[in-house]
């Protein structure tokens, strides 16, 4: 997403603009980067808790979810359709009547598309493109057209047909069950037991599973950056378990695992991600392993689930006395190890 930003914040976009993007004004999906402009008015929206620390920390007035009216607004797309345009519908209600809603997007997350949909709502819609992206923009604000209504209704939470659970677009794999989880999942036996952690926990698949066949948990902490991932596993949990302890983190479980309700753990499961943007990034796992093993009690246990080519087993060996595969598949690595 910085190629939208950098794009957006070149000259000859800047001077195609209707108006300079400054003053009051808000981001969704914002990320950090020069692009940005002044701190000065701008307000971000950002619910990935890696991205808002680090515009937090750059000076930017940061939340997960805003609200207010404002006479400017920049959409960042994404690459789940539905969410752009849930977004767009939102920034349209956070517009004072007849204020400037932009929109920028490369051209791999449908970009033209987004823009084609807007300017049948819209009408008079400018636009430009460079570095493999289109930035375009509109009068808006004010009521809320037909079609909007139905983009902010997809972009709801909602129960996802094909796994029986809350979720909604733009968390990853809202609409079906990871086939790593789903292998993970049938390994929790009741010799999960004590307090116990789900680092990574989406929209709290594995947790609900730790709940259905571990009664002798005692306590449950699920660690998400996603903070609309969270909210989803949230709704999940206790609608399942709704006396059952559990404590619910928006954090990045690479800066480590803190205390949450119980301490040190006595079990951890994970199906790490291992994917930053569209790259694949190890190293994301590899710091989830390292905060396990850190997070656990002397004699605590991780299991996690892994796709069968990423090479984990080094960072395991570094920093667990005792490890083993259990299962091993054509796709995927299952480890139990032990601090």
């Amino acid at each position: 997403m910085s190629e939208a930003l950098r794009a957006f914040a070149s000259p000859l976009v800047q001077a195609a603009l209707p108006l300079p993007f400054t003053g009051p004004r808000f981001v969704l999906r914002a990320e950090i980067h020069p692009g940005l402009g002044a701190v000065d008015g701008l307000a971000c929206e950002q619910s990935f808790k890696p991205e808002h620390d680090r515009l937090a920390a750059a000076g930017y007035r940061t939340e997960p979810a805003l609200d207010g009216r404002w006479p400017q607004g920049l959409v960042l797309l994404t690459r789940h359709k539905a969410e752009n345009l849930a977004n767009i519908a939102r920034a349209w209600t956070m517009l004072e009547p007849g204020g400037w809603l932009l929109c920028a997007g490369g051209n791999e997350v449908g970009a033209a598309s987004i823009e084609r949909q807007l300017r049948a709502i819209a009408g008079t819609v400018g636009g430009t493109a460079k570095h493999h992206c289109r930035i375009f923009w509109c009068r808006a604000g004010g009521e809320l057209p037909e079609p909007c209504r139905a983009w902010l209704e997809a972009g709801e939470m909602r129960r996802a047909p094909k796994t029986g659970f809350l979720a909604r677009p733009g968390i990853f794999g809202w609409d079906a069950i990871d086939e790593g989880s789903a292998l993970l999942a049938e390994h929790f036996t009741d010799r999960i037991a004590g307090k116990v952690a789900d680092l990574g926990a989406g929209w709290g698949y594995l947790s609900a599973k730790l709940i259905e066949r571990c009664p002798g948990i005692a306590s449950l902490d699920l660690y998400e950056a996603e903070k609309l991932a969270l909210d989803a596993a949230r709704a999940n949990i206790t609608a399942l378990s709704p006396s059952q302890k559990v404590g619910y983190h928006w954090h990045d479980v690479t800066a480590g695992v803190p205390g949450g309700l119980s301490g040190g753990y006595d079990w951890i499961v994970m199906n790490p991600p291992f994917h930053h943007g569209n790259a694949a990034d190890p190293a994301l796992g590899r710091a989830f392993i390292r905060s396990a093993a850190k997070a656990l009690v002397i004699g605590g246990k991780l299991l996690m689930v892994a796709n069968r080519n990423l090479p984990y087993e080094a960072e395991l060996q570094e920093h667990f006395r005792h490890r083993h595969m259990p299962v091993e598949t054509a796709a995927f690595k299952l480890f139990e190890a032990r601090r």
